[in-house]
């Protein structure tokens, strides 16, 4: 299965002439099928006259339309009018998924967290069902305002944790998903406020949750007061479900399959899956009302490509990009934005400003450039603790739990597609095990979940094996210009990569000497080869 595509939008250098492909890169493997994924045809005009309709009449009619980017779900217009206003119309790919439910989530979204005071652009109008003139889902917004650039993270997530949601789902306007399927916009002791007259949550439009055949099957996606642990029992129900269906004994791809040999069978994962859900209740408190538990949105991806700043004031402008976003419980939604994760995962976090090495003046340059980089992550890890606690506490307090992360890594593997790989979702597993003492109200009961001395009997080496391997195929991807887990590359280094891959494969099957059972290992396992996927 591919990995699942990036959300980050890809600005053209210029108008293209092929608005219903993708053009902002190519795949070195399954390319067909990526391209195939991302080809929307439908009729410019029909384009135009649907975003007069939201538009018109306060700026004419709309006279050209180009495509300005693409990201891994959407591919973006700019559509302009009569009197020179511009805005941007988005249209999610097939795979963007789920039908109806992510568009009309993101618009109530954007329309919803507006409404709150918080910079979104504005939504003239969307419609998240094919049956129009244009034949394809689509949001006519506003163009996002500003320059992008990074700051004020902290305080747009105080406002998110700040809002109290009365379940997990996602946001809707009430008018577009049915009665039964809509649960009250917040929790029992927050007064009205008119948002609950037009808003619901609804069924999660978490991209997980309807990839692939999943968007089939009968699955809790959180659609009526879904509490805390259904929503962690349904994670991993969705898996089971899957993997029951479709799931079939693979092979590993090289250079796994040469360090774990032999067919992998979805049963293992089928009993792992099995254990994730025994330990489920005792990983969260019981009290529904715990801050641990408590209904979060958090932006799907916050990173520097999606924030906007005001080039006059300063301050944040415009958040793009809330496709898929979701209400989920706070310890997992709390953590640190990419920007600002800690850059020594492995060291005791303490609120001391960094500073440079001691002999730093006396490094030469390249070992300075190297210095400068680290200092600078440090503190901005440093900053964005800082800032939590004088204007998030309630984030900063699930931070500083000292088993988040741990549950958060295991319920991350319990969300994931059967691939033949079994070590992580173990290992996940085995280290809540061990910490059972420290889960919130486990004392004086046993842990439902035990792996026998032969399970466990070098697990640890084999986990380790696992984690330089993966080192090995980053160093792969880099080496070979960057590939992401879709194989996606850019158009100028596409050339190059192929050229950097073909050499790369030539030079393993030279180290394996003639080895018949190594070369057929690569050859059969090659990481840049087409493969058929199961989704």
């Amino acid at each position: 299965m591919p990995g699942f595509p990036s959300c980050v939008f890809r600005v053209l250098p210029q108008s293209t002439d092929k608005p219903f492909s993708y053009t902002s890169g190519r795949f070195i493997y399954n390319e067909a099928s990526r391209l195939h994924e991302r080809y929307i045809e439908f009729d410019p005009d029909a384009l135009l006259r649907e975003n007069e309709k939201h538009m018109a009449p306060a700026h004419g009619h709309a006279t050209s339309i180009s495509k300005v980017a693409e990201g891994g779900f959407n591919r973006v217009f700019l559509v302009t009018m009569q009197d020179g206003f511009q805005a941007i119309v988005k249209t999610p790919y097939s795979i963007a998924g789920p039908k109806l439910y992510a568009t009309a989530s993101e618009a109530a979204t954007l329309q919803y967290l507006r409404s709150k005071g918080i910079p979104i652009p504005q939504v003239y109008g969307y419609s998240s069902s094919k049956d129009n003139p244009l034949g394809i889902e689509y949001i006519v917004m506003e163009q996002a305002p500003g320059v992008n650039f990074a700051s004020s993270f902290v305080d747009v997530e105080r406002q998110f944790f700040n809002i109290p949601f009365g379940s997990t789902g996602s946001i809707y306007f009430k008018k577009d998903i049915p009665t039964e399927l809509q649960a009250n916009l917040y929790d029992a002791n927050t007064g009205h406020d008119g948002h609950s007259d037009v808003f619901c949550i609804g069924p999660t439009a978490d991209y997980m949750f309807w990839h692939g055949t999943r968007a089939t099957f009968d699955l809790d996606r959180g659609s009526s007061e879904c509490i805390h642990l259904e929503y962690l029992i349904s994670i991993a129900k969705k898996e089971l479900e899957w993997t029951r269906r479709i799931g079939k004994p693979l092979e590993l791809d090289f250079p796994y399959n040469g360090v774990f040999p032999g067919v992998k069978y979805p049963e293992t994962y089928i009993d792992l899956l099995d254990k994730y859900l025994k330990l489920v209740p005792h990983l969260i408190p019981k009290d529904s009302t715990s801050p641990f538990n408590r209904p979060t949105l958090r932006h799907p991806d916050l990173n520097p490509n999606n924030i906007f700043i005001s080039p006059d004031t300063g301050t944040i402008s415009c958040i793009i990009d809330w496709q898929h976003s979701k209400i989920e419980p706070r310890f997992l939604a709390a953590g640190y934005p990419h920007a600002f994760e800690n850059p020594d995962p492995g060291q005791s976090v303490e609120l001391i400003e960094p500073t440079l090495p001691a002999d730093y003046e006396a490094m030469p340059a390249e070992e300075k450039v190297a210095a400068d980089e680290i200092h600078r992550r440090r503190l901005l890890f440093y900053y964005y603790r800082i800032f939590n606690g004088h204007l998030n506490k309630p984030h900063l307090e699930s931070l500083r739990d000292p088993l988040l992360f741990p549950r958060q890594h295991l319920v991350d593997r319990a969300g994931r597609q059967w691939n033949g790989n079994t070590i992580t979702l173990k290992g996940a597993l085995l280290r809540i095990i061990e910490y059972w003492p420290y889960l919130p109200e486990t004392e004086g009961i046993a842990c439902p979940v035990e792996f026998s001395e032969s399970e466990k009997d070098g697990f640890q080496e084999q986990e380790q094996l696992w984690f330089s391997l993966n080192a090995v195929v980053n160093h792969w991807q880099d080496q070979t210009g960057g590939v992401n887990e879709d194989g996606w590359i850019s158009n100028d280094q596409y050339d190059d990569c192929v050229r950097k891959v073909a050499e790369l494969k030539a030079s393993l099957l030279a180290s394996a000497e003639g080895d018949e059972d190594d070369i057929s290992l690569l050859e059969k396992g090659w990481l840049f080869r087409d493969r058929e996927e199961r989704q």
